[in-house]
């Protein structure tokens, strides 16, 4: 089995970048296979790491850790029962004080030292742990007494306006709140001063504060389904979600998680992977950043290349013996005109081929032909891929 989660792929309104890329290898795999949308079940936020549980047939509201956990997976050896994980951005503020830059201008100058200068801080008797992670993104972990996970976050979630106070959703967080109001306070007046941020368009001179979780555990992917598997991918949420369900997770040199990944590295890891493990998931980000920027021609030559290279390893495979599943995490708008944060609740698109699947009438991968086919819900995606093979096969 090889399951291509194209984060964010999916898009609105008629002429999608899916829709308009030249992409024949996924289209003969439309042409071959079965199409279909899953509804992955957001409520109020889209999250890319409930996404790829979910797809992976894995998502429990009850034992789901929060994001913060899953991002510190992949950058901290030890994580303590009691340890407050978060996920957060390095930003840009004004002079005024309104978030000017959520991403700090994607610029990663000078982020390795100031995860450096700040890890180790100590405020109330609470230790702050800090991690560059992929890109714009810093990982932080907390480590004191009295600690809660029950805390909002500070980002606004758009610019020209204030960052907003950290506030305890239970009387126990009321001491979590108030540590770390002063440490976003301390970020930035520790950053204001460093050379770095005088040579940068965007300076980082604040985190915003973004999701937060802490320790849990659950069954294996393996204990679940009984298959060995294997992760690629070059963002660490989608690391941490692997490494959440003791998935193992293969390295690729250059595979940096945007648009300039290393898209050939990535898919010969998966030729390699595909000899030794009974399943693989390939993550691929950067039709996501395409998204973010607002920039859907650069998302439809993204996946015009991302086909390119999957069209040289469905050169090698025997598509008797393997099930290809080609997916996203959520929907993400791309239009500049779009008004309002990217990322979208609807139904998700997917095709399965391969295997001796017996195809529908559909022959291109889009939105459209998706939503005409197949329409799951929730953790069915996996199952529903099994039960069609188990079928196929008797």
């Amino acid at each position: 089995y090889l399951l291509i989660v194209l984060d964010g792929a999916g898009d609105t309104g008629k002429q999608t970048p899916l829709f308009l890329a030249r992409k024949p290898w996924m289209d003969k795999l439309a042409e071959t296979g079965v199409l279909g949308t899953l509804d992955i079940g957001y409520k109020k936020d889209v999250n890319s790491d409930v996404g790829y549980l979910t797809l992976l047939g894995c998502f429990d509201e009850n034992t789901y850790p929060g994001r913060g956990y899953l991002e510190a997976l992949a950058v901290f050896d030890e994580i303590r029962e009691n340890d407050i994980c978060i996920r957060g951005n390095f930003a840009t503020l004004d002079k005024n004080g309104n978030v000017l830059d959520r991403r700090a201008g994607r610029d990663e100058t000078g982020l390795e030292r100031f995860c450096e200068l700040l890890d180790g801080l100590e405020i109330d008797g609470v230790k702050f742990f800090i991690r560059k992670s992929s890109g714009h993104r810093v990982v932080i972990l907390m480590r004191g007494e009295r600690l809660s996970d029950m805390v909002s976050p500070n980002d606004p979630m758009k610019t020209g306006v204030p960052l907003f106070q950290i506030k305890p959703k239970s009387p126990e967080a009321k001491f979590t709140a108030s540590v770390l109001n002063k440490f976003v306070y301390r970020v930035s007046q520790t950053l204001s001063k460093q050379p770095e941020n005088k040579k940068r368009k965007y300076p980082a001179n604040t985190i915003l504060i973004r999701h937060i979780g802490k320790k849990k555990t659950v069954k294996s992917f393996k204990e679940r389904f009984g298959l060995s598997t294997c992760c690629i991918a070059g963002i660490n949420i989608a690391k941490g979600v692997a490494k959440f369900l003791g998935i193992d997770i293969i390295p690729v040199k250059g595979a940096t998680g945007m648009p300039d990944t290393n898209l050939e590295g990535k898919f010969k890891a998966v030729e390699k992977a595909l000899k030794k493990y009974d399943f693989v998931w390939l993550h691929i980000n950067g039709t996501d950043i395409c998204s973010h920027d607002r920039q859907p021609e650069k998302k439809k030559e993204f996946i015009e290349k991302i086909d390119t290279c999957l069209g040289k390893l469905l050169e090698k495979l025997n598509l008797e013996e393997t099930v290809i599943i080609i997916t996203c995490d959520h929907r993400t708008a791309s239009s500049p005109s779009f008004k309002g944060y990217e990322h979208l609740k609807d139904p998700v698109p997917f095709l399965v081929s391969g295997n001796r699947i017996e195809p529908d009438e559909k022959k291109h991968f889009n939105e459209k032909e998706c939503e005409n086919g197949v329409k799951l819900q929730g953790n069915e995606l996996l199952e529903w891929v099994f039960e069609v093979i188990k079928n196929e096969r008797s």
